[in-house]
């Protein structure tokens, strides 16, 4: 089992759980270390504790899946969004690049295992946690890219894993709040939903995360997750699918899982077939599960134990855990080069129907200041990057909710502009962007700048222009405002299907 704790300093109740009771791994969180130095301090003190403990090694894992999923930013490089890779025009080669530099770095910062890539298709536009999570809609597409990433992080000896298994990309609910259900046939989830997963078995994958989510198909159980289903874990992942190596949940403090509890989850995900168990900061969740699978054990329950032991036992051996050496120090400027290359590479114009592109004139700029899920130390919007890159630039920004006195604001600023750029996040799943966009578009030639899924026109048309920067982190907007500006020319093409008008493959190379 692996868990997890608040604040950048060791508690004593995550010694406790590796000292006494011998806790496989920690997942760390941004809150654990504010730059890559304290990380790798964080690092090697939870490895002393544990080599002190006389128990193997430390799984020490991050989700830095790059995009709207990072854990550290400080000291290390973010990357663009996993479908900001998939829009360039040579994906493989940027897949290759980014997990390449990221494992390089996790690895010089104490890290041994990053929990990506993400290989679920994401076909729903409302989906409200995937979307640029992923590398498209296309299972053959997606398929390639996932099994590019697995063999560049093989090729730079570094443990990932392959998520979210048997595939989360048509979801309308977020697991970390509610139970999704995908209620599709085999027949659709041996067309869509598994052929990335088979092709990063393919690809020799060591390790797969179970997903919290309901799939009828899989196993009609009233209630049940995938991820603690025996015919997901067992039968069709392990028998059907031929994987042989570790299995392992998603973290068992969603929400998806309240009704059941955390501690009981991981003990029935382990009967299931599971290898590793993900625990999050609850303390007492973590006593009490590490009790409940001590007692499985003793009775005999876990069927699966000693290949369990045996396939975490090889990976800390195959991947440098049981004798590692000290990694070379990464360029970080020579990375942060690449990420903002490759972050131009995937900027996709849509359309430009009212030419207002490149900018010209009076510019008001407004912009979400959450386009990503997880937030870092730094983090910066659309609307200030674009205020500090060019003169006659009104800047606002907004948060999660927009107020009508905010709404009143910016359509008074806008007035004064010649053209107004937004910046948004997903405004199919969030009314109060859509009102906003709505209402600017009216009033003012009015440019979109999609900063999470590129699916915002879709509910969206009465934009003068759309662009796909698919994520918020520095590296997109600073690209993104390159193209706007007219510094640039648009080079990327959508991985994914929005409409008829705009399918897999759209985008403009030029203004006119």
């Amino acid at each position: 089992m692996a868990i997890a704790f608040h604040g950048p300093s060791i508690t004593s109740a995550v010694e406790d759980m590796i000292r006494t009771r011998g806790v496989g791994g920690i997942v760390l969180r941004t809150e654990n270390a504010l730059d890559a130095g304290a990380l790798a301090r964080i690092c090697t003190d939870l490895e002393r504790i544990a080599a002190e403990a006389k128990i193997p090694p430390l799984f020490l894992a991050v989700d830095q899946e790059g995009g709207s999923v990072v854990r550290f930013g400080r000291g290390m490089t973010v990357f663009p969004s996993q479908m900001a890779l998939a829009a360039t025009p040579d994906p493989v080669a940027a897949v290759q690049r980014a997990a390449t530099i990221t494992a390089e770095e996790l690895r010089a910062s104490g890290v041994n295992w990053n929990l990506a890539p993400v290989a679920d298709v994401n076909n729903e536009p409302l989906n409200p946690i995937i979307g640029n999570r992923s590398y498209g809609s296309d299972p053959q597409r997606v398929s390639t890219l996932v099994s590019a990433a697995v063999r560049a992080y093989a090729a730079a000896g570094f443990l990932c894993c392959a998520k979210h298994f048997p595939g989360h990309g048509a979801a309308t609910v977020d697991s970390h709040v509610g139970l999704p259900i995908i209620d599709v046939d085999r027949a659709r989830l041996d067309r869509v939903e598994l052929p990335p997963f088979r092709a990063a078995i393919a690809a020799g994958v060591p390790a797969i995360m179970l997903a919290h989510l309901i799939v009828p198909a899989l196993d009609a159980t009233p209630g049940l997750p995938a991820s603690l289903s025996r015919r997901v874990a067992t039968d069709l992942l392990r028998k059907d699918l031929g994987f042989g190596g570790i299995a392992l949940t998603d973290d068992l403090e969603m929400g998806a899982l309240a009704t059941i509890g955390e501690a009981v989850a991981g003990e029935r995900a382990l009967e299931a077939g599971a290898d590793f168990v993900l625990f999050r900061f609850d303390e007492a969740a973590q006593r009490e599960g590490h009790r409940l699978i001590s007692v499985a054990i003793q009775s005999g329950s876990l069927p699966n134990l000693d290949a369990s032991l045996t396939r975490l036992l090889e990976a800390k051996q195959r991947y440098g855990l049981l004798d590692p050496v000290t990694p070379r120090a990464p360029d970080l400027a020579a990375n942060a080069a690449v990420a903002l290359e490759l972050a131009r590479q995937g900027i996709t114009l849509l359309h430009n129907d009212g030419k207002v592109l490149p900018l010209r004139g009076r510019v008001y700029a407004i912009a979400t200041t959450t386009a990503d899920l997880a937030q870092l130390p730094g983090d910066t919007d659309l609307a200030t990057e674009l205020e500090a890159a060019r003169t006659d630039v009104v800047a606002r920004k907004f948060g999660t909710n927009i107020s009508e006195s905010v709404m009143t604001t910016a359509l008074t600023e806008a007035n004064a502009a010649d053209v107004v750029v937004v910046g948004v996040a997903d405004v199919g799943i969030n009314d109060d962007q859509l009102k906003l966009v709505t209402r600017l578009a009216a009033a003012k030639p009015t440019v979109l700048v999609s900063l999470r899924g590129p699916y915002d026109v879709r509910f969206a048309p009465g934009v003068a222009a759309c662009v796909c920067a698919y994520d918020g982190r520095l590296p997109s907007l600073r690209a993104v405002i390159e193209v706007i500006t007219g510094r640039s020319k648009p080079v990327g093409s959508l991985p994914v299907t929005v409409s008829d008008r705009y399918a897999l493959g759209a985008g403009l190379r030029d203004f006119s």
